[in-house]
């Protein structure tokens, strides 16, 4: 026998189940994705194909059958309640109280008769079935179609969502390297229009079929766009490379200029200052360096061309080629300084023969004041006969020594 705390126990328990259970499909209904999935609520309903197809539309179906069974469920504990209320507190009625315990707890909820699949009978099978039973086995169904349902709802959602923030974050990257393209002067951006093409016609299926798309997404939209961004940006990386092999090349040049200045300067100056110097080395002609400027022009064009790889292998042999012109032209410089630098020398070197000579009393002896005043006019004339002026220093020094030697005697 049940005593009416346990009727009102069970009866508790029982609202406070359907109550739960009331709110979570309350809570489901009014998720967006679901309403876009089912119709209504402000939004057509989505006609989906495909893998989404096959796994959301059985748990919509479901759905359906426990909204049925939730009714089912309520009418049964509805039921127990008001047999609950016709029973007076202090006059206890056993049929009653087992009635709605057979209501709560036994096989009290009959669902809707099945037919049998005639593969499925025999010979004394219905063709139609018909079961019973208990809220709590109703329940689990239910709960096992609730999670079904939910998990597809949230798993469309979740994809819906990803695909909308990709498209966001992809829409403006194809911005982005469309600007980068321009700025690398990239006129062929078919590859980016194929992608943009792609997005368009996958939007279609992202709606109706989002948890299929992702492969095709995978090959059509993110592997290609990533190749474009690599290419792109490895484009970019070259050119910023070629724009600093033009910067050197511009500075080598300038330099090359300067070096050439320094080397006509300095055979201007030994023609100017020398003769009887065999070794000359003549400074590189201006045609040569403009010759140079002229290429340097030719492949900044090519490079508003777009041809980057070309540009960089001629920029590489533009700056070998002015380094060995600026090698060639210090050369130039050194070795036109050679006799210059021999020509003060000579002077300096008479200058310390002729003041050992005066320090030795030698300095009016007619020969040495002959070989001096020879050697001096030579070496301060332009041009200086350097060998002529060489071998009378030379004279001047055999002589001073030899009659300091011979004094020493």
């Amino acid at each position: 026998m049940s005593t009416l705390e346990e009727i009102d126990r069970l009866l508790a328990e029982w609202k406070n189940l359907l109550a739960i259970a009331s709110q979570n499909l309350i809570d489901l209904q009014e998720l967006p994705t679901y309403q876009r999935l089912v119709g209504g609520y402000g939004y057509p309903k989505v006609q989906l194909v495909g893998i989404t197809a096959t796994r959301v539309i059985p748990a919509l179906e479901a759905m359906n059958e426990l909204f049925e069974h939730f009714d089912l469920l309520s009418e049964t504990v509805n039921k127990a309640n008001n047999l609950r209320s016709s029973i007076s507190r202090f006059l206890v009625n056993e049929q009653k109280t087992n009635e709605i315990k057979q209501l709560l707890v036994g096989e009290s909820i009959k669902l809707p008769a099945m037919r049998t699949p005639l593969a499925q009978r025999g010979l004394l099978t219905g063709a139609e079935t018909s079961n019973a039973i208990t809220p709590k086995q109703l329940l689990d169904v239910m709960n096992k179609a609730f999670s079904v349902a939910r998990d597809a709802v949230i798993l469309v959602g979740a994809a819906w969502e990803k695909f909308d923030a990709n498209l966001s974050t992809i829409n403006l990257e194809l911005v982005s390297l469309q600007k980068l393209a321009t700025s690398l002067n990239i006129i062929d951006t078919s590859e980016l229009n194929t992608i943009h093409n792609a997005i368009n016609s996958l939007q279609y299926r992202i709606e109706t079929d989002p948890l299929g798309v992702s492969a095709d997404w995978e090959q059509e939209v993110r592997l290609p766009l990533a190749k474009v961004r690599a290419e792109l940006e490895a484009t970019a990386q070259k050119l910023a490379q070629v724009r600093e092999k033009i910067a050197i090349a511009e500075q080598g040049i300038k330099h090359l200029r300067e070096i050439h200045q320094q080397a006509e300067s300095a055979f201007a100056e030994r023609q100017e200052k020398v003769v009887e110097y065999s070794i000359s080395h003549n400074p590189m002609s201006g045609e040569q360096i403009d010759a140079l400027c002229q290429w340097l022009v030719r492949l900044e064009t090519k490079l508003q061309e777009g041809l980057v790889n070309p540009v960089m292998v001629g920029l590489n042999n533009l700056i070998v080629k002015t380094q060995e012109y600026i090698e060639l032209e210090k050369k130039a410089v050194k070795e036109n300084q050679v006799p210059l630098d021999m020509r003060r020398e000579l002077r300096g070197r008479l200058d310390a023969l002729s003041a050992k000579a005066l320090a030795r009393g030698l300095v009016e002896d007619n020969t040495l004041a002959g070989l001096a005043t020879h050697a001096k006019q030579l070496l301060y004339t332009r041009p200086t006969p350097l060998n002529t002026a060489a071998e009378l220093v030379c004279q001047y020094e055999k002589c001073l020594n030899g009659k300091l030697y011979g004094n020493h005697e």
